[in-house]
């Protein structure tokens, strides 16, 4: 049982907590101490120089809760983000940039300024939803070209296996391109029209209502391959940045596999994996870290279909939507 108030010190320069004196507690229990201190606890006073300007350490009196039970790791667009606006827009600029003859750019580019300027009406084109049907099948920028290229012609893919057929049957050089000119289109819109690009993207309904009710002992926390100023700008847009610790937030620099993600995060947290859900909205991305021990759940608001769902469900894996995001991600809290 730990006890219900203890001293620690903070490192201003790493951000780092220690408890002091020492306590006999392992090494995970004295890092969900620091998690704790940085989260939801008390703070009657300081106990160091607050007015000295080059002081590195300060040490601060707490009154400890109770120490995190369990950690949701969320992946950001599709899951906390609905990004399907942004993807599109800078998807179809690529293409034009990439096939300027493009036949398809006729339809594309009408709803492309359709979604930019707001409107929803592009949501219900027959196009529009045919993309966003082959959106699950891919993982990197150069799938959205993939996507687009096989609108263009016409080909059939029902499931994944046809889908990776398909991409290997596109020469390399030009998936490499559409890869590299996907970000640097992204760059100039968020540079050019940064409250252009920030409106473009937008919160699920509810959930960050949801979050916010269980956050205590839950601690939510980002893993996502998305750079971290993005993320920073894009919860503070949502209304969403008092929800997640900074420590929490996993971005592109801590590794581009959800695995790494998740391994970061049971060591700053000082959980086992057996502690964390994470939420994604790819299925392959929970394939690959339910390896560890985690509980993967399939956020079925995202980018993703009912193929995706069945499939989840077959594997044994949960699949929450947003009317049940409460009753499945906080299950047994």
């Amino acid at each position: 049982m730990l006890d219900t108030g203890c001293r620690i010190r903070r490192n201003r320069r790493s951000r780092r907590w220690t408890q002091i004196p020492a306590h006999p507690y392992s090494t995970r229990a004295r890092a969900r101490l620091r998690l704790r201190a940085r989260c939801n606890l008390h703070r009657p006073g300081r106990l160091g120089n607050p007015g000295t300007d080059t002081e590195t350490e300060t040490e601060t009196e707490f009154r400890l809760d109770s120490p995190p039970m369990h950690v949701l790791a969320l992946d950001f667009d599709g899951v906390i983000c609905d990004s399907s606006r942004e993807v599109f827009v800078v998807a179809v600029d690529t293409y034009a940039a990439q096939e300027p003859g493009s036949a398809l750019l006729g339809t594309l580019e009408p709803l492309r300024d359709d979604a930019v300027g707001g409107g929803d009406g592009f949501r219900s084109d027959p196009l529009y939803l045919d993309f966003l049907d082959l959106l699950p099948l891919g993982n990197r920028a150069e799938d959205f070209g993939v996507s687009l290229r096989a609108l263009e012609i016409g080909a059939a893919i029902a499931d994944q296996s046809s889908y990776d057929e398909f991409y290997r049957s596109l020469d390399s050089d030009w998936l490499t391109s559409f890869h590299s000119r996907f970000y640097d289109a992204r760059s100039s819109l968020r540079a050019d029209n940064p409250t252009g690009w920030l409106k473009l993207h937008l919160p699920y309904p509810g959930f960050a209502e949801t979050l916010r009710r269980h956050k205590g002992p839950t601690e939510p926390a980002v893993a996502t391959a998305k750079d971290a100023r993005s993320v920073e700008l894009l919860l503070d847009e949502l209304g969403m940045a008092d929800l997640f610790e900074p420590d929490l937030i996993l971005d592109k620099q801590t590794g581009v596999e959800k695995t790494h993600h998740l391994q970061i995060l049971c060591e700053r947290t000082g959980l086992e994996f057996g502690s964390v859900t994470f939420v994604d909205d790819k299925v392959n991305h929970l394939v690959k870290v339910s390896s560890l021990g985690v509980r993967p759940v399939l956020a079925g608001w995202g980018f993703n279909t009912h193929r995706e769902h069945a499939l989840a469900r077959e594997i044994g894996f949960e699949v929450a939507a947003l009317e049940t995001a409460e009753t499945v991600l906080f299950k047994g809290e």
